[in-house]
């Protein structure tokens, strides 16, 4: 979310003021207040569903990587077991 200091929020509190007038400001300011949650909310549902997926995707890597990293141990053992058969 854009970073939005004390002076914006003046400037654009009196910009509202002057276009909408004070009987409309409150209304407006609570539509904002409800887009802004509504936004809120859709980020964090896309970013759920984007942690979701990748874990999907990541597990069967971590299960490649398991197998990868026991191969040369099975190497190693099979080798041993042939010098001691020997």
């Amino acid at each position: 979310m854009p970073d939005i200091g004390l002076l914006e929020l003046v400037l654009i509190a009196i910009v509202a003021f002057l276009v909408l007038g004070p009987e409309r400001m409150p209304e407006f300011f609570a539509q904002i207040g409800r887009f802004m949650r509504r936004a809120r909310r859709w980020g964090e549902e896309i970013k759920r569903q984007l942690d979701q997926e990748t874990n999907q995707l990541r597990e069967p890597i971590e299960a490649l990587h398991e197998v990868v990293d026991a191969e040369p141990m099975n190497k190693e053992k099979r080798t041993a077991d042939k010098s001691e058969d020997s």
